[in-house]
């Protein structure tokens, strides 16, 4: 029985899947959680200000999707020690989990131009 459970365990430990975050995924929780508003396919968002998520990437720069989706478009894993979580003046803060947040990355990335 040990031996069974320690085969398993290193067989998903080696598997890459295994804690590597998931566009597809990400994409699933985009429109589950921001499909009301934001196109998450197509170009043209439900609300006609709300940019799509294919050109979301002009919004931050490289490097800077963790700011865009902090600006209280996230609520922050945890709460500040004072004060309140910033944030967006017109949207819902969606919660997620990290492996939530880290999918949809994953599927935001996923959607800029390559360079």
């Amino acid at each position: 029985m040990k031996i069974a459970l320690l085969a398993i365990g290193l067989t998903l430990a080696a598997s890459p899947a295994v804690g590597q975050a998931s566009a597809e995924n990400g994409e699933r929780i985009a429109q589950r959680a921001c499909g009301g508003c934001h196109a998450v396919r197509g170009s043209r968002s439900p609300l006609p200000d709300a940019p799509p998520f294919a050109r979301l990437h002009a919004r931050y720069r490289q490097g800077g999707l963790d700011a865009l989706l902090d600006e209280g478009m996230l609520a922050p894993p945890q709460p500040p020690e004072e004060g309140s979580p910033r944030t967006h003046p017109r949207m819902p803060m969606a919660r997620l989990d990290d492996d939530q947040r880290a999918d949809l990355k994953a599927y935001l990335k996923s959607l800029e131009p390559k360079r």
